[in-house]
């Protein structure tokens, strides 16, 4: 029986013990397994030559190509933690991330290198060319003894928290890692995936849903990953097409893209099987637009929206059956969940509250920062459950509907009013494909700003709020409604809620 309980490297090693294909894809080229498992080891060996061992940092600041995923197990391997930074991060966030993690070395791309290693002092730099597989700085590898630990080891860091406050570092264990892809494995077992199977995963790396289930989950189950660096909807096309990809993760905003670029049609995606949606909230509307080209282009495949967070790796919640209505689920095998109110007490289906999770594959805690740590759990009955921050409500059989961020939560004149509402209306009633809702305050009274990406004219702006009054109550209606011709993202794709507060204060002192 395979059990999480083993460093990253050996569970990827045992999922699927007959190896011998291929382990990866690149554009053209292929890497096939044998060849993974030797270059895993000479990296290890040259880390362990560099005096890396057990519990040392290792970060690896690159974008999703070859050197990166071999680093990662090459880590796992001599028992070290992967720290995941974007390889685009500012050099400030970077070096407060040096000065808290204190890495031992660095993985940097010859894209990112002047930007964050010179000047880097105290930790070895190893350069990975970004069009070319190599690693200059890494030296010859000596023997190295392969680390073998429990899973209770930390194993990877990853950034959280950057779409509001303060960003922290989630601390995940390799029993935690591993129990994410074994509970989602065996929560799709109906798909089989292997050497048949192509995933595209052009989700990065320092992101879990890229890492853990892009790259590892798929690697595990021998199915082969097309890797894709950099986002660009024509490409993406063309790789679909001309690998014949099964299987897709993404953002909404990819799909989004998707779906408004040319050849996102008929043959080249009659391949598709799978396509699962996580990292934001994903409307009904868009859920509709994909599964109707899928039908057209004669593919059985549909939308399945998902939900996670880093604290739990990532995915966390997913129907391997088609629900619909921006239904994300019920929570994977080994994982449960419950809904609670203000008061603690447990809501009634339909109840809209805070989601707690609880299972094996949560954060060991955020690093240095026992409070928040503690902060983010509470118990009870004795289990420890996570508390995510974030309103669902069930329906009678346990599928769970997210209903928006508990932060986001907007109060009008007393009552609750949720933006992820009053975006779903816009969207689904056709008045944007993209838009956003957040909470305002002029002479500290709050009201409703609403985002539209793109332009929208008087009649339609005055329309909409009579759309959303009438769907919804008129505590709801937008007292502002804002065009703009691209919405604020973070690095990952998520809305920057915090840029779009600060574009509504511009706007204010624009039109004072």
């Amino acid at each position: 029986m395979i059990t999480e309980k083993n460093t990253i490297f050996d569970f990827m090693r045992a999922y699927r013990p007959d190896k011998s294909g291929v382990a990866f894809i690149r554009g053209a080229k292929k890497f096939s397994y044998p060849r993974f498992f030797k270059e895993t080891d000479r990296v290890a060996a040259g880390l362990a030559a560099l005096g890396i061992n057990k519990g040392d940092v290792v970060m690896i600041a690159l974008p999703t190509i070859e050197q990166g995923i071999v680093a990662f197990y090459a880590v796992s391997r001599i028992g070290a933690v992967a720290s995941m930074i974007h390889p685009l991060m500012e050099r400030g966030e970077f070096l407060q991330a040096v000065e808290e993690q204190k890495p031992k070395a660095v993985f940097l791309s010859d894209v990112n290198f002047a930007k964050l290693g010179k000047g880097l002092k105290g930790v070895r730099k190893i350069v990975c060319p970004f069009g070319a597989y190599g690693y200059i700085g890494l030296p010859r590898g000596r023997k190295f003894s392969a680390f073998s630990g429990d899973g209770s080891e930390p194993a990877v860091y990853m950034r959280s928290g950057g779409t509001s406050g303060v960003p922290k570092t989630v601390v995940l264990s390799a029993a935690a890692v591993n129990a994410l892809t074994k509970n989602l494995l065996e929560t799709l077992s109906e798909n089989n995936f292997g050497q048949k199977d192509r995933m595209l995963v052009v989700m990065p790396m320092f992101h879990g849903f890229g890492l853990l289930v892009g790259l590892h989950s798929s690697i595990c189950t021998d199915m082969p990953p097309v890797i894709m660096p950099v986002f660009k909807a024509e490409r993406v096309v063309k790789a679909i097409a001309r690998h014949r990809i099964t299987t897709v993760i993404a953002v909404p905003r990819m799909i989004n893209k998707l779906l408004n670029t040319k050849g996102f049609e008929g043959k080249n995606v009659s391949c598709l099987e799978n396509v699962y949606v996580g990292g934001d909230a994903v409307d009904a509307e868009l859920e509709k637009r994909f599964d109707k080209r899928m039908k057209e282009a004669g593919s059985s495949c549909v939308m399945s929206p998902g939900y996670g967070l880093t604290e739990t790796g990532s995915v966390c919640v997913l129907s391997p059956r088609k629900v619909g209505g921006a239904a994300v689920g019920k929570p994977l095998l080994n994982m449960k969940c419950r809904i609670v109110l203000d008061d603690g007490s447990e809501a009634a289906p339909g109840e809209v509250g805070e989601l707690l999770l609880a299972g094996n594959q949560m954060m060991t805690g955020y690093l240095g920062d026992d409070k928040a740590t503690q902060d983010a759990f509470t118990e009870i009955d004795g289990e420890k459950w996570l508390k995510t921050g974030d309103y669902f409500k069930a329906s009678e059989d346990g599928v769970l509907y997210f209903a928006g961020r508990k932060k986001r939560l907007i109060k009008i004149s007393g009552m609750n009013v949720f933006p992820s509402e009053i975006e779903r209306v816009t969207t689904e009633e056709g008045f944007a494909e993209v838009c956003a809702a957040i909470e305002v305050k002029v002479q500290e009274k709050p009201f409703i700003a609403l985002f539209i990406e793109g332009k929208l004219p008087d009649a339609q702006i005055k329309a909409l709020k009579e759309r959303i009054v009438d769907k919804l109550s008129r505590w709801h209606e937008p007292r502002f409604v804002i065009c703009l011709n691209e919405l604020p993202r973070t690095n990952i794709g998520k809305m920057d809620y915090v840029r779009l507060s600060n574009e509504f204060e511009s706007c204010c002192k624009e039109s004072s």
